[in-house]
Order: structure tokens, then C-alpha cells, then sequence
């Protein structure tokens, strides 16, 4: 197949290329010395052209990116969409710029702008996150599935490497972007052309055609055009149209730092190559054609375990059996040097010595971590970032947080001892609250749900990533430091609970509060409470105003180390709380059959949040509780609730425990015809108040006597109804109530547990057949 790359007629050369491809920035160096253009033309958005000389600088250190915000299309539910066109060292569009600027001729770019529909939108229609367009097709289209099963390569990245990245010495720049060239029109041909109307491609191809042709006649000269492989081809097509030009504040552009965990094609980045980290360190070798290569990653690979302690530190001798290994794969596979796969084939056959299992493995998990790369470029002070970011990142490093890499780390902090760990905490919940990325609490005290109380630390797990200063610059729009980025989005948020249904969100406006102050927002947040105010006074629901209830008490609590310094607004609205559930309270009782499960569970939470409001300093009045109570027992009543009613009653000190004993002595004893119906009553009771279980014995002498009088059939139409009435009894309880009755009923309580021996053969057979049913479900992905 011919295709044609160069046009006399024009000066004109076109090369294609695959982002971020050593080997096709190696060949584009030699072309470049070789054909001295006197203009370099690059795909990319043509807005970012402002940006070329920030690119070029010296002391800009890829990977970078240049991230472009845009006003979100009508019913994406975001105000702004961010995308990113990520350069690393390698990135033939970078290495052409470079060369531009030391040769001092013009550069541009030659794409349609970034905030033009065809660029904001990716091939299923959402938010496009990568302006480089998906490169998928050289990895799952058609053609490249066949042509890996021809040459026994495993996927199209294999393909690449085999085929591409091996010639990243050779001499013959020319032969080598030719068969590119070759490749990438097979794809092109093997796709269908609607789906590239769709998509952009031809409009933005149309654009590129007339940026040249301006350039054209512009100056005189050598024109050299990089672009994606896709595209070249179609650069020397009829120029059809005019250049598009951005709109005028139609969006905004910064150049960010980026980092190599963004440019894995494995973590999503459709325009990325798997392990980033491998290909920079091929960069970095090419002048030694890839000789070498193995013996760098893979000791540095077993340093690298050593120096971690994650692992058996790996021998020498097995060090280089890996190396040899690798070369002896290449060797056979046809490569002048060990690949990506030749390498990462040698490390798991040498590395790990037993069978490799079906699920992942560390060893293997930490090998691609380690070749994906944690680096984080750099940027020129010139660049510009908005203050908020500045700022942040200023507070990010005087809090001990690095800000220099894309590491995940964990970070333990003493919340209740030390100033400086609490005020770091305030950071990681304000930029959890602002949708930053950066932080996620895996462990602490949690005051929200009254758990784990006795923790003195939080720990976090934080990472400053390139998303969370792209985050950052969103939120410059509007905010210069981090206190004011919070008020905006907690606004924001605010603004969203009000739109929602009436009564019910009462809720998430207290995870807000919680959350706002956690942020350290203090004050600032009372905000939110007149919301909650809202949401409680018009809420219908006892069981979700209960709910409501159980938070503000447990924030109330804990109020001195979430930052809340004046309780006032709280404490008022724990009183708005408590009247709203001694009104709802006595309309239980018009409750229907198939909201008795509800109602029970709203009296069983309600106990639990006056037993949480006795034990702390939130202000309830009792008093009006048991007049509301005594309402709501006055009135005719289903069987569950009724028990659940006297239960409550009874432990409040408001009906004798004998009345109680004997109520369940009726409803036992009454000749319902649903069985159910008969031991609805103790539903209720346990439900609320398992305790008088032995506080009352009378319970259990009513029910052993009216178990004892029913026959066998009876006693079989009972018994599941039981089983759901003592479910709430904990294992400890169960054990207590059966010696009870073991003992009313003349039998000894150790009778009641009985061991079964078994031989050992028989042990064995069960423990294989347990790791058969453990491999199946690993096998059938329901472990």
C-alpha cells in the first residue's frame, strides 16, 4: 500500500505519529534534522497556541498538560468540564515544539479549538476528559485483532511494540513513518465513516487542512505537520473551508502540572501506552538502541522491592536468570531488544515461584504500579496557576503534605492531642468537601454514628494528584483561597438540597453541616441548619425525623472536636427536632397494617436517641414525652405496636411491669386465627426493650405456658412466628433464654449442647471439599 507523506508541490510533510510514542519522537528528531522546516504545525487545539512558549520553556519538566475548562453542555449535571492534553518527555508533539522553539521558527497548532463541540464530547456522547482523542482502535479494532493473531502478539500494544517502538534506533526515518503511515491506514479503512462523522474526526481533520493552507500562505519554505496517524492521510484532501476560531471567553486554558499515573492507557487514558514508566525509561536509553533495557528495570525493579520491603528480597542469581530470560524471549520473538511483555514475562517466571493464581498477585500489582511511574512534572512560575491553587498547595506543605509526586500515601494523624494534626485534618475534610481528590479517611472516630469513640487518630489516605489542582483551577472562578472555595461549593450544595422534595432532606443538609464543620468551617456553618429547620418542621415521617433527631444529638456531643465552638444554633434545632416527634408521635396509631414495621423501627430508634440524650448535655424535655407517649397508648392499637407502646411504658416507668405480663398472657392466649397475630405483641415488646425479658419474668412463664398447652401441630404453625419475634436477641441472649427454659421445664442447661465427632479422613474430605467450593467461586467471580 502507498501513501503519500510528503507533497513537493507544497514543501508540505506530513508525519504520523502515536502520542506519546518514544520511538516515533526518536524518528521525528532525525526527520526534523533532516528536513529543516521552516514551520512545525502540531495537533492540538489551536487556542492553546498562547501556550507554546510556557511549553518550551526551560524550566518546564514533563510529564505536563494543559488543561482547558469549558461551560458545560445543558444536562451534563456540572457547571464546568475539564480537559486535559497531557504531554510527557517522550510526546512527539512536544519534542516538534521543543525543536521549534531552539530553531527558532514558527509553531502552532493546528486542531479545532477546545471549546468547540467536536472536542468536548467523546465517542459515547459524555464529557470528553482527554483532548488527544481515544486511540482504542490501535489496541481493539478489527484490523489490529487480526494482525496480532497473525503475528502471535497478545493485544494491538504488543503490535505496537513489535512493529514500532523496536526501531527506535534505526537510521531510516523515512522507512520507518512510511509503514506508520501504512498501519494507521489499514485502521483508518477498517473504521466505519459514520462513526467518524460522529465523532469529530472529519470536521476536526477539516480544520487542520485549513490551518495549513493559512501557514501556507503565509510564509515560504518547509512546512512540517505532526499529527496523529489517523489523521495523516486525510492532510492532503481539497481544503474545503475557512479555520475555526475560538470564541471569545468561551472557556480557559492553564498549563498544569501531569503526572505519569494519568498517562496509563491500563487506568483509562485513551490515548495513553500501558506502563508509561516503562517508555520513559526506553526514552532515556535511546541512544543505545534499547541495549541494556532489560538489565535497568528488572534490577531496578529488585531494588526496588528491597529498598520497599514488600517482598522476599530477590537474589542476584534470580536477577539474572530474569535478564537472561527477557533477552532470550526477544531473541526469539524477533526484536532486537526486550520489549514491555518480554520483560514483564521474565519478572513472572522468574520472580515468583510458585503456580501464579487465578486472583491478583502483590507481587505483580507492585511491578505495574512501579512501571506506571509516580512522577509529577513542573511548571514555570510564568505559568500562571490562580491563586487558589498557590494557596492550597502553600497549606498542602505546611501541614507536611508532599505535593511533589503522584504517591498515594497514608497519613496518621492525633486529632485530640495535637493542634497542628487537627488543623491537618480540617484540610483533608475541606478538600474531601470541595470534590478534590486528594484525601479519603479509612479510619477514626466517627461522631456521626457514635463509633469507634476511643480512636486517637484519623488516618487518610492522600495523594496530589494532577486532578486535584485541575479541581482547583475550577474553583478559581470563583475562590482565591481554600476558605472561600468552601463557601462557594457548600452554597452550592445548599442550593441543590433546596431544590429537592420537601421532607426529605433533612439528612443530607446535617451531612453537609457535619461535613462543613469537620472543614473547619465553624460558624459559617449555621448556614446549613436553617435547611435542616426546614426539612424537620414540614417532614411527615417519624421515623426519618427521629433519624434527624439521633444526628444533631451525636454532633452536639462531639461538638468541641468537629470545631463546633457555639452550640447555640444546634441546640435549637435539637429542640425544633424533639417538638416534631412528640407531635408525630401519638399519630402511630392511624399507622396501617403495612407501616407497623416502620412505626416499630421509628420507636425502636427513639428509644436509642433519648438514651444517647441522657448520657450527653443535648437539652430534652421528658416530661412531654410521657404525656405524648401516654396519648398515643390511649388509642386502639395493632398487636405489634401495642407491645412495642407498653414496652416503652414500662421502661419509662409509666405502667407497671406485672400489667405487661399480664397483657402478654391475653394476646397469648387469644384465638387469633393467624398464628402470626398471637406473638405480635412480644414482637413488639423485644423489639423495644429485649431486657425485660429477665427484668419481668412473667414473660417468659407466659409464653413457656402457652407453648406447653398447644399440640405438635400448633406448636409447627407457631414456631416461625417465634423465630421472627426473638430475632433481635444476640447470640449471648439466645444462649441466656434457652438455660431459662431448660431449666423451667426439669432439663439441664449443658444438655443443650451437643458435640458431634467426626474421624479425620472425614475433616479432611470436608476441608477439600471447602477449597473446591472457595476455587469455584473464585473462578465464577462471586467470591
Amino acid at each position: 500500500m502507498q501513501v503519500q507523506l510528503h507533497d513537493p508541490a507544497q514543501a508540505l510533510w506530513v508525519v504520523p505519529i502515536r502520542h506519546h510514542s518514544p520511538a516515533c519522537a526518536a524518528q521525528l528528531e532525525r526527520l526534523l534534522a533532516a528536513v529543516q522546516p521552516a514551520a512545525i504545525l502540531v495537533e492540538g487545539p489551536c487556542d492553546f497556541d498562547p501556550l507554546i512558549d510556557l511549553l518550551c520553556d526551560t524550566r518546564t519538566r514533563a510529564p505536563v498538560a494543559i488543561v482547558a475548562l469549558r461551560e458545560a453542555e445543558p444536562g451534563q449535571g456540572t457547571r464546568r468540564v475539564a480537559s486535559y492534553f497531557p504531554f510527557c518527555a517522550h510526546s512527539p508533539e512536544l519534542i516538534a515544539l521543543q525543536a521549534a522553539a531552539t530553531a527558532g521558527i514558527p509553531a502552532r497548532f493546528i486542531d479545532l479549538p477546545s471549546t468547540a463541540r467536536e472536542m468536548g464530547l467523546d465517542e459515547t456522547g459524555e464529557p470528553a476528559r482527554s483532548l488527544l482523542g481515544d486511540e482504542q482502535l490501535f489496541d481493539a479494532g478489527s484490523y489490529v485483532t487480526a494482525l496480532a493473531r497473525e503475528l502471535g502478539c497478545r493485544d494491538g500494544n504488543e503490535v505496537w511494540d513489535h512493529l514500532f517502538e523496536t526501531r527506535i534506533a534505526q537510521p531510516d526515518w523515512q522507512d520507518f513513518f512510511g509503514d506508520v503511515a501504512r498501519y494507521c491506514a489499514c485502521i483508518r479503512g477498517a473504521t466505519n465513516a459514520r462513526q467518524m462523522e460522529s465523532d469529530g474526526t472529519l470536521a476536526r481533520e477539516a480544520q487542520m487542512r485549513a490551518v495549513l493552507a493559512e501557514v501556507r500562505a503565509m510564509l515560504t519554505g518547509p512546512i512540517v505537520a505532526v499529527v496523529g496517524g489517523f489523521h495523516a492521510t486525510a492532510l492532503f484532501e481539497t481544503v474545503t473551508t475557512k479555520p475555526v476560531a475560538a470564541r471569545a471567553g468561551a472557556g480557559r486554558a492553564y498549563m498544569i502540572r501531569y503526572g505519569m499515573r494519568q498517562l496509563d492507557a491500563l487506568s483509562g487514558y485513551g490515548a495513553g501506552l500501558p506502563l508509561p514508566g516503562f517508555y520513559d525509561r526506553l526514552w532515556q536509553v535511546r541512544g543505545e538502541g534499547g541495549q541494556g533495557l532489560a538489565l535497568d528495570l528488572i534490577g531496578g525493579f529488585a531494588a526496588h522491592l528491597r529498598a520497599k520491603g514488600r517482598a522476599e528480597p530477590v537474589s542476584f542469581p534470580v536477577v539474572a536468570n530474569a535478564v537472561e530470560q527477557a533477552e532470550r524471549l526477544a531473541m526469539l520473538r524477533e526484536r532486537p531488544f526486550p520489549g514491555r511483555d518480554d520483560i514483564l514475562d521474565a519478572i513472572r517466571s522468574s520472580f515468583i515461584k510458585d503456580e501464579i493464581p487465578v486472583e491478583q498477585v502483590p507481587l505483580l500489582n507492585e511491578l505495574r504500579i512501579w512501571l506506571t511511574g509516580a512522577a509529577i512534572g513542573e511548571v514555570p512560575p510564568s505559568a500562571g496557576s490562580p491563586p487558589l491553587v498557590e494557596a492550597v498547595r502553600t497549606t498542602a506543605r505546611s501541614l507536611g503534605f508532599s505535593v511533589a509526586d503522584g504517591e498515594r500515601r497514608s497519613r496518621a494523624l492525633d486529632i485530640y492531642r495535637k493542634p497542628r494534626h487537627r488543623a491537618a485534618s480540617r484540610f483533608c475534610h475541606a478538600m474531601t468537601l470541595i470534590d478534590a481528590q486528594f484525601s479519603q479517611r479509612t479510619a477514626g472516630p466517627d461522631f456521626r454514628n457514635d463509633a469507634a469513640l476511643d480512636r486517637l487518630h484519623e488516618t487518610w489516605s492522600v495523594c496530589w494528584s494532577p486532578l486535584v489542582e485541575t479541581r482547583l483551577i475550577e474553583l478559581s472562578e470563583t475562590a482565591d483561597t481554600l476558605e472561600e472555595a468552601l463557601a462557594f461549593v457548600v452554597t452550592e450544595k445548599l442550593a441543590e438540597l433546596r431544590e429537592h422534595g420537601k421532607g426529605r432532606n433533612a439528612l443530607a443538609a446535617i451531612d453537609l453541616f457535619c461535613a462543613a464543620c469537620r472543614a473547619g468551617m465553624g460558624a459559617a456553618a449555621d448556614t446549613v441548619l436553617a435547611v435542616v429547620e426546614t426539612q424537620v418542621i414540614e417532614d411527615p415521617q417519624l421515623a426519618s425525623v427521629v433519624a434527624a433527631l439521633t444526628d444533631l444529638v451525636l454532633l452536639r456531643r462531639g461538638h468541641e472536636t468537629l470545631g463546633i465552638t457555639a452550640t447555640g444554633a444546634l441546640d435549637h434545632l435539637i429542640g425544633v427536632a424533639w417538638r416534631r416527634v412528640l407531635i408525630l408521635l401519638p399519630e402511630l396509631a392511624d399507622h396501617g397494617e403495612e407501616q407497623l414495621h416502620d412505626a416499630v423501627g421509628a420507636l425502636v430508634d427513639l428509644r436509642g436517641v433519648i438514651e444517647l440524650a441522657r448520657s450527653s448535655e443535648a437539652g430534652i424535655d421528658l416530661a412531654l414525652f410521657d404525656e405524648a407517649l401516654a396519648r398515643l397508648q390511649a388509642a386502639p392499637l395493632a398487636p405489634m405496636l401495642d407491645g412495642a407502646v407498653t414496652a416503652f411504658a414500662s421502661i419509662d416507668g409509666q405502667q407497671d411491669a406485672a400489667v405487661l405480663g399480664a397483657r402478654l398472657r391475653g394476646e397469648l392466649a387469644s384465638g387469633y386465627v393467624d398464628p402470626g397475630e398471637r406473638l405480635a405483641f412480644l414482637s413488639g415488646v423485644i423489639a423495644i426493650a429485649r431486657e425485660l425479658l429477665w427484668a419481668v419474668p412473667e414473660i417468659v412463664t407466659a409464653l413457656n405456658e402457652v407453648i406447653a398447652q398447644v399440640d405438635e401441630e400448633a406448636f409447627h404453625a407457631l414456631l416461625p412466628h417465634l423465630r421472627l419475634a426473638l430475632m433481635p436477641l444476640d447470640p449471648r441472649e439466645v444462649d441466656r433464654l434457652a438455660e431459662d427454659v431448660a431449666t423451667r421445664v426439669g432439663a439441664r442447661p449443658e444438655e443443650l449442647a451437643t458435640q458431634v465427632d467426626i474421624s479425620e479422613a472425614d475433616l479432611a474430605r470436608n476441608l477439600d471439599l471447602d477449597r473446591e467450593l472457595a476455587a469455584v467461586l473464585v473462578r465464577d467471580g462471586v467470591a
